[in-house]
């Protein structure tokens, strides 16, 4: 507002000195925003954007892994053993990876060489745009004659140092400010009547305004910046080095976006997307996109993740036959960053020189709140990594890991109790004396009178749990004890016999006759029944963990279990939701394994009884009966991680 503002009251006033000194055209609305409509076009591109912004903002949250590539090795950031071994050493299961290059913000580095990296603002604030067009607008109405050669030298200079308000370009906003600031440099260096650096240089073989060109360099690419000057003297001498560059007087300079001379069109226009001067370009099968000389910032933005590199290149000359962009990026924040930390790897905040510092402070800047890590695959090696969390508040690096100092699968156990609604247990009539053995000569043909289906029955459950997490996974075994809160609060089932297929099992308790023709040997005596209050479910389990901390075993669940019961004898097979919590609680400070947890588990399956139980027997004598019954109940308790 206060740039239009400005703007406008410069219009109004510079008209009557347009004979004299330049004024800056008006700005005039798009025509899609007469009277607030807008076409369809725009309006999907406002989603478009709103998805990107949303896409960002998710991003922004997630922790990122920077992978420096050890030399003459091919273990990168897309290795999925390194990618493992790392998201379960940070306990990050979600985190996301990345090459070196994307360190490199050469670009974005403020002109203040005496800025601390924690200082680093990494953006162009929107006010420094305001700064310099109402500098342009005042500057637009001067007169030519109406200050000496020298006085028209100081501003000069005053409007040049203000360049570096604008020291990054990289959205399109920047852009018409900039324009106008290089116009009005260029008028003020004419007036001053000195033909010298650095208001004029040598492109290719021909000297120029130096700043007549970067303006026509910024037309270049976008023409329409020229309807902006309303000075028609000013307008030629802009138009006459714009004809310059697109009629091949000036020469350009390709810019080159292989790495390690290596490079795929298809794959890196997936991955990013490549902005000159906050303009979108797009990069050629051959790596490369040739520019004008001058000034040039390079601005590789990913696709749906956040930031690439940036670098701002100002050449006047031949002195290379391409600059390849993602090669000195990877020199810098690759190989040299590596040779630094491997110094002293082991050293818990390793000194870093140059501008390693400052970059990874605009990275981690520019992505918000995301956790920001360094991992070295030393030698290569994806099971043998360093790995480091960039601290904002102090800008230092800080080991995490190094080597294969941390077992990177972390172990919880947990004890819980609740209450379950188990389908699968029944009850037996009780006034049949057992103890007598000859009293009963029949089980098998008496079972449907003895033994009645529950399906209301519960019990309460007391479960040990030992599990483990490597990132997202979760495995675990574990041993329930299930009281029964039934009638007679008893479990029932015959004792495992060999003529039940268990020759491992219980005491048998049975008399045997002689065997007849064809009989084998069979049971002629009756049975005597197991009674307990416990019973016992032997489980394994295997689900995935969700949330930030999945990787230590805390956050919400799924997961499926398994197992088998003792009484009575049948095969159970659940579903589970649960959650993890850690408690607000210091126990055990400073250990990163030992954590206090708290626990709760909501559950549902089904219990199928297997051939030699009882359930068996009924579901054959009774139609109405079957051996697949409903459980499900809930529980909660409290563990701990190590």
């Amino acid at each position: 507002m206060l740039a239009a503002l400005i703007l406008a009251v410069g219009l109004f006033f510079g008209a009557s000195a347009h004979a004299s000194g330049p004024v800056l055209h008006e700005a005039t609305a798009p025509e899609g925003d007469f009277l607030g409509k807008k076409d369809k076009e725009e309006q999907e591109a406002e989603i478009s954007e709103a998805d990107k912004e949303r896409m960002q903002k998710l991003m922004d949250k997630s922790a990122r892994v920077i992978v420096l590539k050890w030399d003459d090795t091919s273990t990168d950031y897309q290795d999925p053993a390194l990618q493992r071994n790392v998201k379960a050493r940070i306990d990050r299961p979600g985190a996301l990876f990345f090459p070196s290059v994307d360190l490199y913000q050469n670009g974005r580095k403020a002109p203040d060489d005496m800025m601390r990296p924690i200082d680093q603002p990494a953006r162009v604030p929107d006010a420094n745009l305001d700064a310099i067009l109402a500098e342009a607008v005042k500057v637009s109405q001067i007169p030519w004659d109406s200050m000496s050669p020298g006085e028209w030298g100081v501003l000069a200079e005053k409007m040049r140092r203000m360049v570096e308000l604008v020291w990054f370009v990289e959205k399109v906003e920047q852009r018409e400010p900039l324009f106008h600031l290089y116009t009005m440099i260029g008028y003020a260096a004419e007036n001053q009547n000195n033909p010298s650096p650095p208001y004029y240089e040598a492109i290719g073989n021909q000297s120029v305004n130096y700043y007549y060109y970067l303006a026509a360099q910024l037309a270049w690419q976008d023409p329409s910046l020229m309807s902006k000057l309303n000075d028609m003297e000013i307008r030629g001498q802009v138009n006459y080095y714009l004809d310059g560059i697109n009629s091949g007087r000036f020469p350009f300079f390709p810019l080159d976006f292989e790495l390690e001379n290596h490079y795929d069109q298809e794959s890196f226009a997936k991955e990013y997307e490549v902005f000159i001067n906050g303009l979108p370009v797009e990069v050629d099968e051959e790596a490369q996109f040739k520019v004008p000389l001058g000034r040039n910032d390079i601005y590789m933005k990913r696709q749906d993740t956040g930031h690439g590199l940036s670098e701002q290149l100002i050449v006047d000359k031949f002195e290379e036959k391409a600059y390849f962009v993602r090669d000195v990026a990877r020199k810098d924040m690759g190989i040299e960053f590596i040779e630094q930390l491997m110094l002293h790897p082991n050293e818990c905040t390793p000194e870093l020189d140059g501008d390693i510092l400052t970059f990874l402070s605009i990275y981690a800047k520019m992505h918000g709140s995301a956790e920001i890590y360094i991992a070295v695959p030393k030698n290569g090696d994806p099971n043998k990594v360093w790995i480091w969390r960039w601290d904002r508040t102090s800008a230092t690096l800080q080991l995490v890991g190094g080597g294969q100092d941390d077992f990177p699968i972390r172990f919880a156990v947990t004890a819980r109790t609740g209450v379950m609604y188990n389908g699968a247990g029944f009850t037996v009539d009780t006034n049949v004396d057992n103890s007598d053995i000859n009293d009963i000569t029949d089980p098998v043909g008496n079972a449907a009178g003895r033994g009645d289906v529950d399906l209301q029955a519960g019990h309460l459950p007391v479960d040990f749990t030992l599990r483990g997490h490597y990132n997202r996974l979760m495995v675990g075994v574990g041993m329930e004890f299930g009281y029964n809160l039934g009638e007679d609060g008893l479990w029932v089932e015959r004792y495992r016999t060999p003529e039940h297929k268990a020759d491992y099992g219980e005491l048998l308790v049975v008399e045997r006759g002689e065997a007849e023709e064809g009989d084998n040997g069979s049971i002629n005596g009756p049975e005597v029944y197991h009674y307990k209050a416990w019973n016992r479910y032997t489980h394994f389990d295997v689900g995935v963990v969700l949330g930030r901390n999945a990787a230590l075993g805390f956050g919400p669940r799924f997961a499926l279990s398994a197992g088998w019961t003792d009484l009575p004898h049948a095969f159970v097979s659940m579903g589970h939701f649960g959650w993890s919590l850690e408690p607000p609680i210091e126990v055990f400070k400073g250990s990163k394994r030992v954590r206090p947890m708290i626990d709760a588990d909501l559950r549902g399956g089904i219990a199928y009884s297997l051939g030699d139980s009882i359930q068996t027997d009924i579901a054959a004598a009774d139609d109405t009966e079957g051996r697949l019954k409903p459980i499900f109940g809930i529980q909660a308790g409290i563990g701990t991680t190590f």
